[in-house]
């Protein structure tokens, strides 16, 4: 497997460093913290489009512990998520991906241009009662890549209600893992927040 350089695969460009080469690695992208409180204590909508499609845009944060105990880095990056809307009960699939994705792994800084959503793993539940339409959206991507050295699988899953008027923001929390070849020792565990908008 190579090590370091410019990798691609499963959909995801990575650059990385090697772990112990003693370079401190670039902090991650600034997470808007004051946004997340603010789209997150906006109530769940109940007044979604009838129909037609909408694009948010936003970010997240993840922090990285191993064996959801110690620190081993932290992540942060942009979300795109892509949604249709219906006047009816429904479970919708979603397209979308996580993207200039920066920060720092067991020593070594982390660079991915694009986290890919995986097959079948997004989706827009729409739940229609009376004149009220609410939705949920859950999403998981990932990609097997080269991280600190290493080939690893980074798994990363993402859900919130719709909130908001019209339901035009995201707030929600963040989960994940990253495994190492051959995927049997203990995971690190992400956990985190992210936030996204429509206009």
């Amino acid at each position: 497997m190579a090590r370091g350089g410019t990798v691609v695969l499963a959909g995801a460009i990575v650059l990385a460093g090697c772990g112990g080469g003693g370079t401190d690695a670039d902090p991650p992208p600034v997470f808007d913290w004051a946004m997340f409180d603010r789209l997150s204590a906006r109530h769940a909508a109940t007044d979604l489009p009838r129909g037609g499609s909408a694009r948010y845009d936003g970010g997240f944060v993840a922090d990285i512990r191993q064996a959801d105990v110690t620190p081993s880095g932290r992540i942060a990056g942009g979300v795109t998520l892509d949604l249709d809307f219906a006047d009816r009960n429904a479970t919708l699939p979603i397209e979308g991906r996580l993207h200039d994705i920066e920060g720092e792994f067991l020593g070594a800084p982390v660079r991915i241009d694009d986290l890919p959503l995986l097959p079948g793993q997004g989706r827009l539940v729409l739940t229609r009662d009376g004149a009220q339409r609410r939705g949920r959206i859950e999403a998981g991507f990932g990609a097997e890549l080269p991280l600190a050295g290493e080939n690893r699988r980074l798994d990363i899953g993402i859900e919130t209600a719709l909130r908001g008027p019209g339901g035009r923001a995201m707030a929600g929390p963040v989960s994940g893992t990253i495994l190492t070849a051959p995927f049997t020792d203990q995971p690190h565990v992400l956990t985190g927040r992210f936030h996204a908008t429509t206009d």
